[in-house]
């Protein structure tokens, strides 16, 4: 199941790549990966789900305080340290650019991203609660934020699916399902973005700084389902098959590719990681294999990092640059471009990417995990 963290992880990689360094496809392909951003969905409902696995003796019929203050320490272990590294590390670019005096080279998005007033936002995790309109700082460090208030509901919420029992799983799809359509029909299209008027017919999943900690929310709900179907064994015989889980990964790229609502393709991640936690003798070979293991332990800090690299490549742009009308990143590139294969770049930062996220993983993630733990917290399974 981690691989797909992994998994998701890189493509998530390869979507920023493709949009603040690209483009690295062209024609119809475009369409597929600019629905990339819907492996964010799939990091919450894989979070709701092994959560429940880890949690469930913990969290069975009550709340105590002290489980739930183990419980959020753990979390936040998880979560925090890394954070608060990448939002220096930003600090340090910020700085840079400050230094060289280039920050009115910077177009009004790139000047948004470095507001000091933010700081104590991200600090706080309140990127997706509608205080800015746009992302400040680590851009993808909005989904910690909707993770975090998710892990605070999270007991709370699976303690009323036990109390409903497994034989009324589908109270939790409906949940997903009608929250799901309510952001992709009716919310987005009041998340405002910048000074740019708003748009009436948008349709999608894609809300970070108004609505993304609902969208966080609604991803765990829909996997305490998936997590009561697992339970239970319902639908194994069908999707505890190698040719299932190729089914519906088909039917998943098919649903991105010819951008079918965004709704149907996070309910067939569901479905997806359903039959992947079933497992059979062919999907467990496919989830073995050792890159997929090792992208799977260096997801999160794939994840957080690779802003940050993309970063430090604009930055050399920048301090090149002597106005707004020069500092257009996919122009510099272009003699770049012009030498190497646009695959063979972005294979380079990926793999820069992976290395910078072993290092992550290595030397902070899990020696911060451990000392906030052994501290303040009872030591939990990792996740």
């Amino acid at each position: 199941m981690n691989a797909l963290r992994g998994i998701a992880a890189i493509l998530v990689a390869v979507l920023h790549f493709h949009f603040f360094l690209g483009p690295v496809a062209f024609n119809d392909i475009v369409s597929l990966i600019d629905k990339f951003y819907l492996m964010v969905d799939m990091f919450f409902i894989l979070s709701g789900f092994i959560m429940c696995y880890v949690y469930e003796s913990t969290f069975n019929q009550v709340i105590f305080k002290i489980n739930y203050k183990e419980f959020l320490i753990s979390r936040l272990a998880r979560i925090y340290p890394l954070h608060v590294f990448t939002l220096c590390a930003e600090l340090l670019i910020f700085i840079t650019i400050i230094c060289f005096n280039k920050f009115d080279v910077l177009p009004p998005t790139h000047q948004h991203l470095y507001r000091l007033d933010a700081i104590p936002i991200q600090l706080t995790f309140l990127q997706t609660v509608g205080i800015y309109n746009f992302d400040t700082w680590n851009a993808p460090a909005w989904s910690l934020s909707a993770e975090w208030w998710a892990y605070i509901l999270f007991p709370f919420l699976f303690v009323i699916f036990k109390k409903l029992g497994y034989k009324k799983w589908i109270v939790g799809f409906i949940v997903a399902i009608l929250g799901w359509f309510a952001i992709e029909f009716c919310l987005s299209s009041l998340e405002p973005f910048m000074q740019h008027p708003l748009k009436p017919n948008k349709r999608t999943l894609d809300v970070n700084w108004y609505f993304g900690t609902l969208r966080g929310i609604i991803g765990f709900i829909a996997d305490m389902s998936v997590w009561q179907l697992f339970v239970k064994s319902k639908f194994k015989n069908t999707l505890g098959d190698g040719w299932a889980l190729f089914v519906l990964a088909i039917l998943i790229i098919c649903s991105m590719y010819f951008g079918w609502y965004d709704t149907f393709t996070v309910f067939l991640f569901t479905i997806f990681i359903l039959s992947s936690a079933y497992g059979s003798f062919s999907i467990d070979i496919f989830y073995s294999w050792k890159v997929f293991e090792k992208l799977g332990k260096w997801s999160f800090s794939i994840y957080i990092w690779h802003m940050i690299i993309i970063h430090l490549i604009k930055l050399y742009f920048l301090l090149k640059s002597t106005s707004i009308e020069t500092f257009r990143v996919h122009k510099l590139l272009k003699p770049i471009k012009e030498a190497y294969p646009i695959e063979l770049l972005l294979l380079g930062f990926l793999l820069v990417t992976c290395f910078v996220g072993w290092l992550s993983f290595r030397f902070i993630e899990i020696p911060t995990r451990q000392w906030i733990n052994n501290k303040y917290g009872k030591k939990q399974q990792s996740l």
